[in-house]
């Protein structure tokens, strides 16, 4: 989990980790492939990196249907029952006909959840992805994301301002401020739980 508040540079490090962003130096590198290294000029396009990325505004394309916008990643027809296997997962089967104007503001986030799952990603960033969502709705698709890498067992790196989710997502918890880290450990570590949010 990364905590900080806004400008401390933790979108930054998301977008330098998937390759949308050139760090000026140093070293990414994920299950010891080397994404990027400044010393031996090595940068792997974002394609290449197999991370997947969601975005704070979810990044649907609104002319596609929910079926559409999970299965655009999967570059197989034949592959692509993985795809209706997502859609169950994430409990939004139902929904594969719509499209994203036609959705409530959690089925959107479990959309894009989907559409990031879908790829076997080796990573996952999620951006504050459920910043916009009431508690009931949030805590509910965090329940089925902990389900989900329960079982993959995936990085995930995941900005948030919520107490409560970095308890019930977080195993480590980075503090940021003017782009450093300043502390890390368990949430129970560094975190009130006096201070969830309502």
């Amino acid at each position: 989990m990364l905590f900080g508040h806004s400008g401390a540079g933790k979108t930054s490090v998301l977008d330098c980790i998937a390759g949308i962003k050139t760090p000026n130096e140093g070293k990414i590198s994920l299950n010891g492939t080397r994404l990027f290294d400044s010393n031996s000029g090595i940068e792997l396009s974002p394609q290449k990196r197999k991370i997947a990325y969601v975005f704070q505004n979810l990044a649907l394309f609104p002319h596609m249907t929910v079926w559409q916008n999970v299965s655009f990643g999967v570059p197989h027809l034949a592959d692509r029952t993985r795809c209706d296997e997502m859609l169950s997962r994430f409990g939004i089967d139902h929904l594969s006909s719509r499209r994203p104007v036609d959705l409530s503001g959690g089925e959107r986030q479990r959309v894009a959840l989907a559409r990031s799952l879908v790829t076997d990603p080796q990573a996952l960033l999620l951006d504050e992805p459920l910043a916009a969502l009431d508690r009931p709705t949030r805590m509910k698709i965090v329940d089925d994301l902990r389900a989900w890498n329960d079982e993959h067992r995936v990085p995930i790196l995941y900005v948030t301002h919520s107490v409560r989710e970095a308890f019930a997502l977080g195993e480590r918890v980075l503090m940021m401020d003017q782009g450093k880290i300043v502390a890390e450990g368990k949430p129970s570590d560094l975190l009130n739980p006096d201070e969830w949010d309502q």
